[in-house]
């Protein structure tokens, strides 16, 4: 790793970082990464619909189906029928997941929150600031990601 602590270095050490961490939270819950992000967007915003989740992660349809049945096997997910249109459903964490990630994320929380509190509230709002923009920008990039991948042919690279 280069000793470099310019922001793009910290970006792709903290990129790193963030996707080892999710993928043995996601190996503690027992999910895969898809799963456990899709779950997060759950846990979130309860009473989400499967459609939603389709826009929010460029995923299709019968995979937001398939990773909606095997959280709703594990007991992280619990389907109820909208009362509006009861062809759709909505989704809600359940109360095991709320449990189980809670105590998986216990020391990293403990330890982010040791992090900020030193912080003033002009670092807190510049750390927020920059935060924010690059959760603006990954989120674009992801999506525009999905929909070129969608539209290229299975053989093409470039």
């Amino acid at each position: 790793m280069s000793t470099e602590r310019d922001g793009s270095a910290l970006g792709h050490e903290l990129s790193l970082w963030v996707v080892l961490y999710h993928e043995q939270l996601a190996a503690r819950l027992h999910v895969n990464a898809t799963e456990h992000k899709v779950l997060g967007i759950i846990a979130r915003a309860p009473g989400t619909t499967p459609g939603r989740l389709v826009g929010e992660t460029g995923l299709s349809n019968a995979a937001i189906t398939k990773i909606i049945d095997r959280l709703a096997a594990l007991g992280y997910v619990e389907r109820a029928r909208d009362p509006g249109d009861r062809r759709r459903f909505t989704l809600t964490a359940t109360a095991a997941h709320r449990r189980a990630l809670g105590a998986a994320m216990a020391p990293m929380t403990a330890g982010m929150a040791e992090v900020v509190e030193g912080l003033d509230e002009s670092e807190l709002a510049a750390v927020g600031r920059w935060l924010a923009g690059t959760v603006a920008v990954m989120r674009e990039s992801a999506l525009a990601l999905a929909e070129e991948n969608r539209s290229r042919e299975p053989n093409e690279t470039a």
